[in-house]
């Protein structure tokens, strides 16, 4: 059934690029928002006016996990960087110390972008940092091309797939 609205005629036939039309494919945002307002019981942040944020939330706020915590609970991130090279090894503290403050500054300004964990020594070997969103990962990709140079590779997924970059600078 073909009818039309102001922004032209619509349809109700399927979309045939692969995307469920009217559904995120990312299966930790939610489909339905929670209640309002909320709170995340893990960190904290809070969903007011339809977005979460790390403002006091109003009282008698219910419970409700946000996505960036499920994530960290089911142990799935939204995206992993892995870093490595000679430069990594030399400058292990500079690189890390850009990584902590980058992971700060958004962490305050978007509450479901998150650094989730660390692994490997970056004296010795690749680090794998991994995160809530692919944004946050992209992000910091950049932060390590513009402050130390190197090269990134991060190209977008599938919808649905993690995003897997990688910061290489020898």
């Amino acid at each position: 059934m073909n009818t039309t609205s102001a922004h032209g005629p619509t349809s109700h036939q399927p979309r045939h690029d692969g995307m469920e039309s009217g559904h995120h494919s990312d299966p930790y945002l939610e489909r339905r928002k929670p209640p309002e307002p909320s709170t995340c019981p893990d960190c904290q942040a809070s969903f007011h006016q339809g977005r979460w944020s790390w403002e006091t939330p109003p009282a008698g706020a219910s419970s409700h996990r946000c996505p960036a915590c499920e994530r960290i609970r089911d142990g799935m991130p939204a995206g992993e960087l892995t870093l490595s090279g000679a430069f990594l090894a030399a400058h292990a503290d500079e690189v890390m110390r850009l990584v902590n403050n980058t992971d700060d500054r958004v962490r305050m300004e978007h509450p479901l972008e998150r650094l989730i964990d660390t692994s490997g020594d970056p004296a010795t070997g690749p680090v794998l940092l991994r995160f809530t969103g692919i944004h946050a990962t992209h992000g910091l990709g950049k932060a390590l091309v513009k402050a130390f140079g190197g090269s990134l590779e991060a190209p977008y997924p599938e919808p649905g797939a993690p995003m897997r970059a990688h910061w290489q600078r020898d």
